[in-house]
């Protein structure tokens, strides 16, 4: 279920019946596959390097996000493996859509400075929601120390500085956004719309709730006792899930770009209230 192609209007000139694309609004340029992979470009080659500059010494990169790790071992079943093959995948599924889209090819510097301004507004709020429920319900934190926000506690236990816990959030925006949005909404919805022959409404709406309580379990799903509420399990439960939501409804009016830069903003956010507390 990807975003809306962007509607364009066709030039009148006689004898020339060839399409052409006219300046479209910011809005619809943001949906545009390639220009969120030349968006989040930086940010890719910026968490590819930082994994092999944080490394220990001794050598190895230091672990991927689990996200980045499914990716990793879908590509084990077919026997190909190494460090960039996720990134590679990143890449190659953006451009694959814009072949099939045949949207323009020229990059638009000026237009990513919104998109990251953009970004950094919706990650507020989400971040705001998750520092007003962390103060009103203290029993969420039991695995959480000082400092540490209850709601992505048990991520940060890998985490051992904020240089780290940034390179960490820019793959987690990336990755976890192009696997529980871009390929579990478009999976869900063919399986719903296609194979279960449901209404629209109902396939895209089953779609996105069934990503976000995927992205839900993910975070992680072995740390969830979900039969003792006093843990906080099903809180931290109940708010990945409305987290999984309000990414989804980001990438679905807003695209891919907008909804991976941030979801990374709002954990690079997290990470900063982590190591300040």
């Amino acid at each position: 279920m990807a975003p809306p192609r962007t509607r364009t209007r066709q030039p009148k000139r006689r004898g020339d019946k060839s399409p052409r694309h006219t300046v479209s609004s910011y809005w619809d340029r943001t949906l545009w596959p390639l220009q969120s992979l030349y968006f989040l470009l930086p940010l890719l080659i910026g968490y590819e390097l930082g994994t092999l500059w944080l490394a220990p010494a001794g050598g190895e990169r230091l672990p991927p996000i689990y996200a980045e790790s499914m990716l990793g071992r879908f590509f084990d079943w077919f026997g190909a493996t190494g460090y960039h093959l996720p990134a590679a995948a990143a890449v190659g599924v953006l451009g694959c859509l814009h072949l099939v889209r045949q949207d323009p090819w020229r990059p638009e510097p000026p237009l990513y400075g919104a998109m990251a301004l953009e970004s950094l507004v919706l990650a507020a709020p989400l971040f705001v929601f998750s520092l007003m429920i962390s103060r009103s319900t203290p029993a969420w934190a039991v695995e959480a120390g000082p400092g540490v926000l209850p709601m992505l506690a048990s991520g940060l236990d890998a985490v051992r500085s904020w240089k780290e816990g940034v390179v960490f959030s820019v793959g987690a925006g990336i990755y976890e956004e192009l696997v529980f949005r871009l390929m579990a909404i478009a999976l869900l919805h063919m399986f719903f719309d296609d194979f279960l022959a449901l209404p629209k409404a109902w396939a895209a709406g089953l779609a996105i709730a069934g990503s976000a309580v995927l992205f839900a379990a993910y975070h992680p799903f072995t740390t969830y006792r979900f039969w003792d509420w006093s843990n906080g399990d099903w809180g931290r439960f109940t708010f990945y899930t409305l987290a999984g939501l309000y990414f989804a409804a980001i990438y679905q009016w807003r695209g891919f770009g907008i909804v991976a830069a941030t979801h990374a903003l709002y954990d690079v956010m997290v990470i900063t209230a982590h190591f300040r507390g």
